[in-house]
């Protein structure tokens, strides 16, 4: 019998190799994940909304609405679409910690409560209206955080409700029914109970009271009803087994998911994509990836890079002057350095240290104490004021405000022989700051521990994660460690 396993419409979950396909399915039967993302993004708005409405009678009393006011709450429905699409603050599931979920209601409502500040200035006088902006905001952050987290107890208290739990039937052998059994038992509010387990290894990595039989008996005891859901957990060398198993579940009318052991492959966390109508296993998540948060991350490059040049440019033309006067030489300091998709580009700084060859600069790796830095460079450097024109390489495209230093070809090189994965980061844009630096790893320090944050900040991007950096940025104590 020919027989094809369909994977293009089966989402996965996968971590450390671990990969379950199956059916379309959902942590919390209640509504599917578009449903939940039109669901609260329509909540928030309603919930944003009434509290101007409420602050504004409160205030002003039954009084008609200035025209102004009217496009402001357009241009918030603008705004906050294109916050919730990307701070993914309008998706709940079983999932979904708490903390995380308060943490990114926060830095949503900040982003739109500063957009909201800065159209009342541009349009209105925000000194008189202040109460009308910031109270609205507070509110409807209180609320809002207050209804996502009563939604996660809801969750959480129907899927530990065994009335809610789907009954599991295990199929495997060895580690990898462990790794399964412990997943399930450990995270009960997922909403799932392992009814039993059949394996050859007879209950030695789970309680042998779950143990039905070996895996030539599946098909003997299993029936119509037995259970919700089957998962197959064996390895890919077990292909004629596996699709049989799947023969006997579509027969018996259970449904089947099937997990593919590619710890071999990678360790890190794998997604499913597609190419067109061919199914495809990415080694990793990569946000970027996708159009939409390029997009966006290059819009507010743009905004926060035009801004940062226009702010701090009595600043720059002070340092400027300093660095003419303090040393013969140019003013700027340019050098080839490595950026996404291994080209190279040139990034500009200001000079902090003493005019020298390229091809010696290139080569040479700054230590504490440089015999090579001036006065004036010690303290740029410190400060990192010497990277301010940057933001330059940032607002052409070359950079990104967030991620991974721009290294020297010559180190790149020497790097990746030392570490496989170095270049790994170039698969997204160079950064101003980074997740490394905010760390306090930079300077004459692990390059491992460097790479390993860069490559966290490229599977785990988020617009939270930017701001958080640049905060750290700003405000951190770690920022200045290291940095000569």
């Amino acid at each position: 019998m020919h027989y094809q396993i369909h994977l293009n419409d089966m989402p996965p979950v996968c971590r450390s190799g671990l990969l379950i396909y199956g059916e379309r399915w959902e942590n919390f039967g209640v509504m599917t994940r578009k449903t939940s993302y039109r669901f609260y993004f329509f909540l928030d708005l309603v919930v944003i909304y009434a509290c101007f409405l409420g602050v504004f009678v409160y205030y002003s009393g039954l009084v008609p609405i200035h025209p102004k006011s009217i496009f402001l709450m357009i241009a918030i429905a603008a705004i906050w679409f294109v916050i919730s699409i990307n701070l993914d603050i309008v998706s709940l599931n079983a999932q979904s910690r708490a903390l995380h979920v308060i943490r990114s209601v926060i830095i949503s409502y900040s982003v739109l409560t500063m957009c909201i500040i800065a159209i009342v200035g541009i349009t209105g006088d925000y000194r008189y209206n202040d109460r009308l902006i910031l109270y609205p905001m507070l509110f409807s952050v209180l609320i809002s955080s207050g209804l996502r987290l009563l939604s996660i107890l809801l969750i959480h208290y129907f899927l530990k409700n065994s009335r809610y739990q789907k009954e599991i039937l295990l199929i495997g052998k060895d580690l990898l029914v462990k790794k399964v059994y412990d997943q399930i038992h450990n995270s009960l509010h997922l909403g799932y109970r392992i009814k039993g387990i059949f394996s050859d290894d007879g209950g030695e990595y789970y309680p042998k009271a779950l143990h039905l039989g070996r895996l030539d008996q599946f098909f003997d005891i299993v029936s119509a009803g037995y259970a919700d859901e089957v998962i197959i957990a064996l390895p890919l060398s077990m292909e004629r087994a596996i699709i049989q198993m799947v023969n006997d579940c579509e027969r018996e009318g259970l449904r089947a998911r099937i997990l593919l052991d590619l710890s071999c492959i990678s360790k890190n966390l794998m997604m499913l994509d597609k190419l067109g109508n061919i199914s495809l296993i990415a080694v990793r998540p990569e946000p970027l990836s996708l159009l939409r948060n390029r997009i966006a991350k290059r819009i507010c490059d743009i905004v926060f890079s035009f801004t940062a040049l226009i702010v701090f440019s009595p600043l720059l033309l002070v340092l400027a002057s300093a660095i003419k006067l303090s040393s013969r030489g140019p003013i700027l300091f340019k050098q080839k350095r490595i950026g996404i998709n291994n080209k190279d580009f040139y990034m500009y700084k200001f000079r902090s240290m003493i005019v020298q060859d390229s091809e010696d600069s290139d080569k040479i790796w700054t230590k504490q104490n440089d015999s090579r830095i001036t006065a004036i460079g010690k303290f740029m450097r410190k400060t990192n004021l010497d990277e301010l024109p940057q933001f330059w390489n940032s607002l052409v495209g070359d950079m990104s405000v967030v991620g991974p230093r721009p290294e020297r070809e010559f180190f790149v090189e020497q790097f990746m022989n030392d570490i496989p994965s170095y270049r790994v980061r170039h698969l997204v844009k160079s950064g101003i700051t980074g997740l490394a630096q905010v760390n306090g790893w930079r300077g004459d320090t692990s390059i491992q521990k460097r790479v390993e944050l860069d490559i966290h900040y490229l599977e785990n991007w988020s617009f939270g994660l930017d701001l958080k950096i640049i905060w750290l940025t700003l405000f951190g104590r770690n920022v200045q460690k290291n940095a000569y």
